[in-house]
């Protein structure tokens, strides 16, 4: 079964942008691995475990009257949204579970990647993993040949058949002479007629459902053919890599693995392209674009200028933040904008994570990339 993704640009950014007065956020990432959970004893055992280590970190520490009532409350709504994980887990790898009783706060996301099981309590949601998974992009896809057509859309790890249609297009034969010459032009021109249609219903598509990226999959003699008549508004989100398979026989789920192949290929040069900038950088230029470690990426966070937060996945460090305008530092006690007294931070990195997001920036968590190890496991590129 195709694993489902329910994590979006737009959800991220609503996360990101809680807050709650006390620490009465409960985050829940419970771990539904195929390979480790796949019969329901081993589930349950997850969930009884899952549960008892939030019911311990609610119950331990200082709290208020009225924190430790919500929080009592948050575990409730949390333990019923997890008795009915049959429908919740349908289709997901794992499953993040958000709760608030004073914000009113009750999201449940299926993501289609294992993510270890964790508590979180605190007073926003931890939403790192989310960015680690990464969020559903608007895929669509176009497998073409000269006679028909499949248009998918969805994400990269499920994609639902949009249109299918086939053309008339006048088959070959061996006369030869003019006859054949006349043929074979009527041939081609009932091709192109085809392809013209092929880009008509893109761009139709585009308006009623928009997508973010597109990728084609079509014989490599037909791709040219295919991309020069897109509109404007489709190519500009062309992904310029053909996928290679035969269009005619292709099952979904071959259409599945080469968008799925063909995306982490566009994520990966992303990556290349990013650090590349980042190696190319002037320290001390006045037109460095760039920051470089913890504390000249907060920085740059908090002046809003991150174009792109790059950092090594498990990096975390020890920082402050302002309750009240979110400033965001390495240490301190007072706020430099509005003299709130700082809270501390086991990890910071969530904090920048949540920052980025909330201004747009792109989050890349790096796996396997050595590359941040000598710029201190953290950089930004910056918009100015």
């Amino acid at each position: 079964m195709t694993a489902v993704n329910d994590v979006t640009e737009e959800t991220l950014r609503a996360l990101a942008g809680v807050r709650a007065p006390e620490e009465t956020v409960v985050s829940l990432y419970l771990d539904l691995d195929p390979a480790r959970f796949a019969t329901a004893s081993a589930r349950t055992s997850e969930i009884d475990s899952l549960l008892d280590s939030a019911r311990r970190k609610i119950e331990r520490g200082e709290r208020s009257h009225g924190e430790l009532q919500a929080l009592r409350r948050a575990q409730d709504r949390a333990a019923a949204r997890l008795a009915s994980i049959g429908s919740l887990a349908q289709g997901a790898r794992a499953v993040a579970i958000f709760v608030c009783e004073p914000l009113d706060l009750d999201r449940a996301l299926r993501l289609p990647h294992p993510v270890a099981s964790a508590v979180v309590i605190s007073d926003a949601p931890f939403i790192t993993p989310l960015a680690e998974t990464g969020p559903a992009g608007r895929v669509c896809v176009a497998a073409v040949d000269e006679r028909f057509a499949r248009i998918l859309q969805g994400s990269a790890e499920r994609l639902d058949e949009r249109v299918s249609f086939g053309d008339p297009v006048h088959g070959r034969h061996d006369q030869g002479g003019w006859s054949q010459a006349n043929y074979q032009r009527s041939i081609r021109e009932d091709a192109e007629a085809h392809l013209r249609r092929v880009a008509r219903e893109l761009h139709d598509l585009l308006r009623v459902a928009p997508h973010d990226r597109l990728l084609i999959a079509c014989a490599a003699p037909l791709w040219p053919r295919v991309v020069s008549k897109l509109h404007p508004d489709v190519k500009t989100r062309l992904i310029e890599q053909r996928l290679s398979i035969d269009v005619s026989d292709a099952r979904l789920v071959d259409v599945e693995q080469a968008a799925a192949a063909a995306l982490a290929s566009e994520q990966r040069a992303h990556e290349d392209a990013v650090l590349a900038a980042l190696r190319e950088r002037d320290p001390v230029g006045a037109d460095a674009r760039t920051a470089v470690g913890l504390q000249a990426v907060l920085r740059a966070l908090v002046e809003r200028r991150v174009e792109s937060l790059l950092y090594d996945v498990g990096f975390d460090a020890p920082g402050v933040v302002c309750p009240r305008c979110g400033w965001i530092g390495i240490e301190g006690e007072r706020c430099p904008v509005d003299t709130e007294q700082l809270h501390e931070r086991e990890n910071i990195v969530e904090e920048a994570v949540r920052a980025a997001v909330k201004q747009s920036a792109a989050v890349l968590p790096l796996r396997d990339r050595p590359e941040l190890g000598p710029l201190g496991r953290i950089a930004a590129t910056l918009r100015f």
